[in-house]
């Protein structure tokens, strides 16, 4: 914690992902963090929800990309 003292005000890596539209680095950071405590059996109930909606999220955003994509029939 002392080191990260004199780093001041930041975002977080997802944060910065989601901000610039670009897709959520969600299985490296939240994915892996979440299979590792599972792996000690560490209870990380609250950690699971966030992994959970952080790739639900990012699931309905991909989706709505590709439905602007996908030109439209009716005129």
């Amino acid at each position: 914690m002392k080191r990260t003292e004199t780093i001041g005000a930041y975002k977080p890596p997802t944060l910065l992902d989601w901000e610039a539209g670009r897709p959520l680095e969600i299985e490296p950071i939240w994915g892996e963090t979440v299979r590792r405590a599972t792996v000690v059996g560490a209870n990380v109930p609250r950690l699971e929800i966030v992994y959970a909606h952080l790739k639900s999220l990012d699931e309905a955003e991909r989706r709505e990309k590709s439905a602007a994509k996908i030109p439209s029939h009716s005129s």
